[in-house]
């Protein structure tokens, strides 16, 4: 391989690299982007553990749901038939 070959295939190795930087730059920067979401959230590490409650009645289901206000709930409804 000539050497002229080999200083513009670095070159353009070097361009696309430059302009990925850039647009991750750009990105990062974006609060709506994808890459800047992934960002802000490895950064928050991990949070606290789920944990499942066995309730007898609706009263227990309605204080535990109601104390959990403003965060996320999931509730699962499950019947052995």
């Amino acid at each position: 391989m000539k050497l002229g070959a080999r200083l513009r295939s670095s070159w353009a190795t070097l361009l696309i690299l430059a302009v990925l930087l850039v647009v991750a730059g750009i990105q990062v920067r974006n609060p709506a982007s994808y890459l800047s979401e992934l960002v802000s959230r490895v950064g928050e590490g991990t949070g606290p553990a789920a944990t499942v409650h066995y309730l007898s009645n609706v009263d227990q289901r309605q204080a535990q749901f109601d104390s959990d206000r403003g965060h996320p709930r999931l509730v699962l409804l499950l019947s052995p038939t």
